[in-house]
């Protein structure tokens, strides 16, 4: 990695010996040469639920291109104040596990060196990379009446409950049995609560589940499985359970 540097610092080299200020050899031992630094940082993925991993990645390069000889870097979460690892240009990545649900703000910060006196490397940060860990909703499905009978009208109620918020968006409710949908995108009211009526379910075991779609805080997420009996030998008086 030191080629670039180097053919730098020789390029910076001559041109200060050329240079008219150079007066005595005293004085060329005080000059020095900064070198200035940018720094970029990428994620591995665009979206992430609790308990996966995520890969950070530095860039680091001179200003004008070339490489850098050396130095360390720091990976920073601003929106706590956390550092969260720190690794060398060699080998400039780190690994995260378990990030908490919500919204993190990345940096990497390059450290510098100034082991190659005179010439100064300067530090420098990369732009944030704003990332947000999605919370995974619980999703469940009830019926209002089960068992049913042919025909009967039967409302199915879909209740998407997140530690973050009410969630937003719809739900798709599908009889996993003959692998049809019910009903497609419906939305979610302010307390995060889909309804669909139906006289339609055919008789015999229907299993019934609810997917949620997701937004910008909660993963897509499916309901555990509702068994909603159909059945002639039912009557309407009996009482419901879900």
């Amino acid at each position: 990695m030191q080629a670039g540097f180097f053919k730098y610092a020789m390029v910076r080299s001559l041109l200060l010996l050329a240079g008219i200020g150079w007066l005595t050899g005293a004085r060329a031992q005080s000059e020095m040469t900064i070198a200035r630094t940018v720094v970029s940082l990428t994620a591995s993925d665009q979206a992430l639920l609790p308990g996966q991993q995520l890969k950070l990645t530095a860039s680091i390069a001179m200003d004008d291109g070339g490489e850098v000889p050396g130095g360390s870097i720091e990976f920073i979460d601003e929106s706590n104040h956390r550092l969260l690892g720190r690794t060398s240009t060699d080998a400039p990545w780190i690994v995260l596990h378990r990030l908490s649900d919500g919204s993190h703000a990345f940096r990497a910060r390059y450290s510098g060196l100034q082991s190659y006196f005179p010439f100064v490397i300067e530090p420098s940060t990369s732009a944030p990379v704003v990332y947000t860990v999605r919370s995974v909703p619980r999703v469940v499905i009830s019926s209002s009446q089960n068992p049913s009978v042919p025909g009967q009208a039967v409302t199915l109620t879909v209740a998407v409950k997140s530690r973050d918020g009410t969630p937003k968006g719809d739900v798709t409710i599908r009889d996993v049995a003959l692998d049809s949908v019910l009903a497609d995108r419906v939305m979610l009211d302010s307390n995060g609560t889909a309804s669909f009526t139906t006289s339609g379910l055919e008789q015999g075991s229907r299993t019934i589940v609810a997917s949620y779609h997701g937004d910008a805080k909660n993963a897509s997420a499916v309901s555990t499985q509702l068994m909603q009996i159909v059945s002639s030998t039912h009557m309407h008086g009996e009482r419901p359970s879900h």
